[in-house]
């Protein structure tokens, strides 16, 4: 099996939002293991793909283990696991991974602070660009976004909600994919109609 090119399996690897639960749901388990195999022999360029893979089918000590290796690379923390702040903006998107991991494990702490570190990273860049920082929007958003599900799975729905609501901002701004667009919408609905149900009267 070549490292580069995706057998039939490994192409049917997919995932949808369940919008109860506002968390990615695989269809065909063996075609995602697959890929997992794929982007193991591909190494290095194929982690951060695979960090998402491994999360999103349970592994997720494999998931935090490589999520933290990639971070060292990236400068975001040190051999001991100390987050270093202010996190360096390359480090951004590994932080946004590992803490999405951490946030399945309810490791709500530790997910909080590497989400808070690295939108502060984010919005930083975006301060003091000269130039349009496209990337650093980017990454706000998907912090605001991946922030929000944290505070939702707390039942925090008024937090999440707003974290929602600043990441469709950027997004609409950014004129992102119409998947990313959608996938907040429905974050919003659903924030909402939990919101509404909770402080409806008995």
């Amino acid at each position: 099996m070549s490292s580069k090119s995706p057998t039939e399996e490994s192409l049917k690897a997919r995932y949808v939002i369940d919008p109860v639960s506002l968390r990615e749901v695989v269809r065909n388990k063996a075609a995602v293991e697959s890929r997992i195999e794929e982007l193991e022999n591909i190494g290095e360029p194929g982690d951060a793909e695979r960090i998402a893979w491994l999360r999103i089918l349970g592994r997720l000590q494999e998931a935090e283990e490589l999520g933290w290796i990639t971070l060292v690379k990236s400068g975001g923390e040190t051999d001991t696991r100390q987050i270093v702040t202010p996190l360096p903006f390359q480090a951004v998107a590994g932080a946004l991974r590992l803490a999405h991991v951490m946030h399945w494990q309810k490791k709500y702490s530790q997910a909080d602070q590497l989400f808070t570190v690295a939108l502060e990273s984010a919005q930083s860049e975006i301060d003091n660009s000269e130039m349009n920082p496209v990337v650093a929007r980017t990454l706000a958003a998907f912090a605001w976004q991946h922030l929000g599900k944290l505070h939702f799975d707390q039942g925090q729905f008024a937090d999440a909600l707003r974290s929602f609501e600043s990441a469709l901002v950027l997004r609409q701004e950014l004129q992102s994919p119409e998947d990313q667009l959608s996938s907040t919408r429905q974050a919003i609905r659903t924030a909402e109609a939990c919101l509404a149900q909770k402080v409806r009267p008995s």
